[in-house]
């Protein structure tokens, strides 16, 4: 199956919302289920409902998979951190192991040694105040494309919460409240891997990704936020494709007979909690159930060839009036095969 790295170059800001209080809270990830909602609605505005059904929400055979999106900054791509068992010959240093709790993302030079070697590698150096690593080589590629001498110190992207009025139309009293927002410094934005099992869609899709770069991903577009400009580029495959385990680098939704193959002895992992409105073409005043789903880094058993997770029907079970179609979240997992 052929793969594809597809960039978003940043126009502007993003909210990518998390659970909290009103919309104080962002993310600094695009979760595969939110990027798989907002493709299915760009799809069917392009082409037409029925074929976004057909094409993006088949739940026995996918055409495609997708990862999330993450940060890169440069010519350095960073991944959630996986939680493989490390290589016993390989132990950490006290002071590095300390470290590591710090980390949330690895560059892809760091991900494919440990998927390779089931180690960190000896020359790595911490950026972000210690959340990303990325090797020595990828860093001094990094301070050529920054410009810059050393990375200590410097952001590629920053969450934030910035302040807003809100006016009463009555009184024209002002209550102030903040926004989250995750914003990236020039060179950098959110990429995400697209694996093709269906080759006769790739034309399309990328057409919905363009339209979606046009319309905003994530919410408050309608102050600007969201918008991006994609490229997109062929990729090879991460990872040992005859593997027996893998990482995943999307949620997943394992349907119950899944649930004893995935989450074997070895597995490591841990729950991700999706909700929210219901969106669309037009906004609704309706919630998606929630629902709870193995986050991306997780590692479980399983060949990576193998087709693991689902579609989640999340529709609400009672609601003032019928809605026109039943409610889903993407859930397959985008696995990573790791070499025994």
């Amino acid at each position: 199956m052929r793969e594809e790295i597809v960039h978003l170059h940043p126009r502007g800001a993003f909210h990518l919302g998390e659970r909290g209080i009103g919309l104080e809270e962002t993310a600094d990830v695009v979760h595969a289920d939110t990027l798989h909602a907002a493709l299915c609605v760009a799809w069917a505005t392009l082409f037409d409902q029925d074929e976004m059904v057909a094409a993006l929400l088949r739940a026995d055979d996918p055409p495609l998979l997708l990862s999330s999106a993450f940060p890169f900054a440069g010519p350095v791509r960073f991944y959630p951190r996986p939680l493989l068992p490390l290589a016993a010959a390989a132990p950490l240093d006290p002071a590095f192991l300390r470290q590591l709790k710090e980390v949330r993302f690895v560059s892809e030079g760091v991900l494919c040694r440990l998927l390779g070697e089931r180690a960190y590698p000896q020359a790595v150096e911490a950026i972000h105040g210690g959340t990303a690593l990325l090797l020595a080589d990828e860093a001094e590629a990094l301070r050529a494309h920054a410009g810059v001498r050393t990375l200590e110190g410097l952001r590629f992207w920053e969450v934030s919460r910035v302040p807003r009025v809100a006016l009463d139309v009555r009184s024209g009293r002002s209550n102030i409240w903040h926004f989250g927002r995750v914003a990236f410094r020039q060179g950098a934005g959110f990429f995400f891997r697209v694996r093709y099992r269906d080759e006769a869609l790739a034309e399309r899709f990328r057409a919905a990704v363009r339209l979606l770069g046009d319309t905003g991903l994530g919410g408050d577009r309608s102050s600007g936020h969201g918008l991006f400009r994609a490229t997109f580029e062929p990729a090879e495959p991460l990872g040992e494709a005859n593997a027996d385990h893998f990482v995943t680098l999307a949620p997943v939704y394992p349907p119950r007979d899944q649930v004893q193959a995935l989450l074997g002895p070895d597995a490591r992992y841990h729950w991700l909690t999706r909700g929210g409105w219901i969106g669309g073409a037009t906004p609704t005043p309706y919630r998606r159930r929630g629902v709870r789903l193995l986050a991306e880094g997780a590692f479980l058993a399983g060949r990576p060839a193998a087709l693991w997770g689902g579609l989640a029907d999340v529709t609400p079970e009672e609601t003032p009036e019928p809605l026109p179609h039943r409610v889903y979240r993407y859930g397959f997992a985008f696995p990573v095969g790791v070499s025994p």
